[in-house]
């Protein structure tokens, strides 16, 4: 009965949004105990496209004041291709209650069972296993699923600008003195200009010095993360930024790899900031192609 309520919930929260976000997203609200809070966290999906192939389920980690319907580019070639992309707001980020200072590196994961277990197609080529893309922070939690699972579930990993040596001081830093806002001109130099902006929600928080608990699990998880080897069972897909990304420091993340992850593909875009899937068209044109050949 709980599952038929569930599932009624998305149907009426099914909808076309026409702001930034124009993918006929299914919403709704699940209610989870994280740690010892109970919050409602805004999880949904995208349909893969019912005229090619069902190619398998794709769990979505998204970034520090980020949210789920900012990525739809991306996402609209994924399910064009034959993929269901399932996503969940962090606490305190999208529609999601709570703070971000009860987010966890491990609670992201923990939630991201969760909702892979309530949204996955099952019949699908690879049974149970999955995929993950998680960009930022959420490409450090991908990581430590990646390492953590050893190939159970987890069918491959895309790490996108991943936080595994995210800067501590990020976005404007400062020059905007004392706080280190997180800022769209420092995610991406695309400005949208005559073409649809994806980012439907604002950037909030708007700096890790608001999160401070979070922001002090995030660097500690991601030196640990630094010594982690990951199972080759576990296929692996790392796109980097270049060297004007204030977040995080894609040269030493690309050493780090070559060490723990050598069985990774590794792909770097010199002239894109942070948020690549969202960067340029040329740059997003070939991060979305890049991904695509990857998961085949």
């Amino acid at each position: 009965m709980k599952k038929s309520l569930f599932t009624l919930c998305f149907v009426l929260l099914s909808y076309t949004i026409q702001a930034g976000s124009y993918m006929p997203w299914r919403l709704g609200y699940k209610t989870f105990k994280i740690d010892r809070k109970t919050l409602e966290i805004r999880i949904g999906y995208l349909v893969e496209n019912e005229e090619v192939a069902f190619k398998g389920n794709i769990l979505y980690y998204q970034g520090l004041g980020d949210s789920m319907l900012n990525h739809d580019p991306l996402f609209e070639s994924l399910i064009n291709n034959g993929y269901r992309v399932i996503a969940f707001d962090y606490m305190g980020q999208g529609g999601s209650e709570g703070t971000m200072n009860d987010t966890r590196i491990s609670n992201i994961n923990e939630l991201g069972d969760k909702v892979i277990k309530l949204l996955s197609r099952k019949n699908g080529p690879d049974g149970l296993k999955y995929h993950i893309i998680g960009w930022s922070t959420g490409g450090l939690a991908a990581y430590q699923k990646a390492y953590k699972d050893g190939g159970r579930f987890v069918k491959s990993v895309t790490l996108i600008a991943p936080g595994i040596v995210p800067n501590y001081i990020v976005g404007e830093g400062l020059f905007n003195f004392p706080i280190d806002e997180i800022s769209m001109r420092t995610l991406t130099s695309n400005t949208f200009e005559g073409v649809n902006d994806p980012h439907e929600d604002r950037i909030f928080p708007r700096s890790p010095v608001y999160v401070a608990a979070f922001a002090f699990d995030l660097q500690c998880i991601a030196k640990k993360s630094r010594s982690w080897k990951i199972d080759p069972k576990i296929k692996g897909l790392v796109l980097l930024s270049g060297a004007d990304d204030t977040y995080v420091d894609a040269r030493k993340t690309k050493r780090i790899l070559s060490r723990n992850a050598k069985h990774f593909g590794v792909k770097q875009y010199a002239g894109a900031l942070h948020e690549i899937d969202n960067e340029v068209e040329s740059i997003a044109s070939d991060v979305r192609l890049s991904i695509l050949n990857f998961l085949k």
